[in-house]
């Protein structure tokens, strides 16, 4: 990399705005503005298996040390996390069976146009022309996070449902999403083309039969956009398989998640600790659990690793910053900021785990 992290947004912020220098907000995108350069200075690495996870880590915290970093950083984990997660499971698996089916001598038989395209995707994440970007379409009205209760499904080579949070979504040009069947909770490339994309353009009657899109933002780091999106009817056959059952990676990818939330807090209150002793102590403390446990795993941390840790140990910070604005609990902190949300707010999903950390050390 080319200059040390800290300075990523100064050196290629607009002054006063939160996009890059020389880019034209209106046309690309607060995410998309910036991947090109987080592509630069190395923030996909580990998903291209060029570096260990806690570096990357490292990475979130330094981007977080910004106010535009935090929702710079969530957008980014949020892509390398889940969507990354996704990607790089589908083709462990993909290589597997195809390692199975070849003989010693039949090596010259490998599907080349699959490999092809596992290129093409993980270009996305390897060069910044033209930029590219994925996002995961999981959650659902009334699901309850539960992958059974998603009603997402392929019927007559068709695809209908709703994904109602999809970070990132409103940028994105491919969309991995969940459905349920009989057997499990297949996962399938839904492409967005530029025109839906750029919401200055109305989708044209033949897009309106299939496609109906929200994008949204939510109070905290206000600069990531959500969609919500609606598919009637919408054509999909097999070769948009990219997953055949997204089941217990579920787990792993949610868990990544949150300890990528401990690296934004810790970048986040980095000014913070400089002006409170307490602060900078219980920061230190964080910052050091990350250390060690990370440090325990080569290669990509799984779901059983991940729990290993979990909950992640965030209140001792989190209470350090009520004590230094004397706010009576975390929940509160957003009166401050309202990107403390980000690390406070707990949804059904995150509660079902600590559920199972607890059924685990009874």
């Amino acid at each position: 990399m080319s200059e040390t992290l800290e300075n990523l947004i100064l050196k290629y912020g607009e002054p006063g705005s939160p996009y890059p220098k020389d880019r034209e907000e209106l046309e690309i995108g607060f995410y998309r503005s910036w991947k090109p350069i987080l592509i630069k200075e190395g923030f996909f690495r580990f998903l291209l298996g060029l570096e260990t996870y806690l570096e990357f880590q490292k990475k979130l915290s330094h981007l977080a040390e910004e106010p535009v970093g935090v929702s710079l950083g969530l957008s980014c984990m949020v892509e390398v996390n889940v969507a990354g997660g996704i990607l790089s499971q589908a083709e462990q698996i993909q290589r597997e069976n195809q390692g199975q089916n070849l003989n010693q001598n039949d090596h010259q038989n490998r599907d080349t146009n699959s490999v092809g395209v596992w290129d093409l995707f993980w270009d996305a994440f390897r060069t910044g022309n033209p930029t590219k970007i994925f996002a995961v379409g999981v959650s659902e009205p009334g699901w309850e996070t539960k992958l059974r209760k998603l009603s997402s499904t392929i019927v007559n080579g068709t695809l209908s449902g709703t994904k109602s949070f999809i970070t990132n979504g409103a940028e994105a040009d491919f969309i991995l999403w969940v459905t349920k069947s009989d057997v499990g909770n297949p996962v399938y490339l839904v492409r967005r083309n530029k025109r839906i994309r750029n919401q200055s353009e109305e989708l044209k009657p033949n897009d309106q039969k299939f496609i109906t899109e929200e994008s949204f933002h939510t109070d905290f780091t206000p600069l990531v956009t959500h969609l919500k999106l609606t598919l009637c009817e919408y054509p999909i056959d097999s070769s948009y398989l990219i997953l055949e059952n997204y089941g217990k990676l579920g787990i792993e990818l949610r868990l990544k998640e949150l300890l990528s939330l401990v690296s934004l807090l810790i970048g986040k209150t980095k000014k913070v600790s400089l002006e409170n002793e307490l602060v900078a102590e219980e920061r230190k403390k964080l910052n050091l659990w990350r250390e060690n446990f990370l440090s325990q795993c080569q290669g990509n941390p799984d779901a059983d690793f991940l729990l290993s840790g979990f909950p992640y140990p965030t209140e001792g910070l989190l209470l350090a910053l009520c004590k230094h604005w004397n706010l009576e609990s975390p929940k509160d902190l957003k009166s401050v900021d309202p990107d403390y949300q980000l690390f406070v707010w707990e949804d059904q999903f995150t509660k079902a785990l600590v559920q199972k950390k607890n059924r685990n050390l009874s």
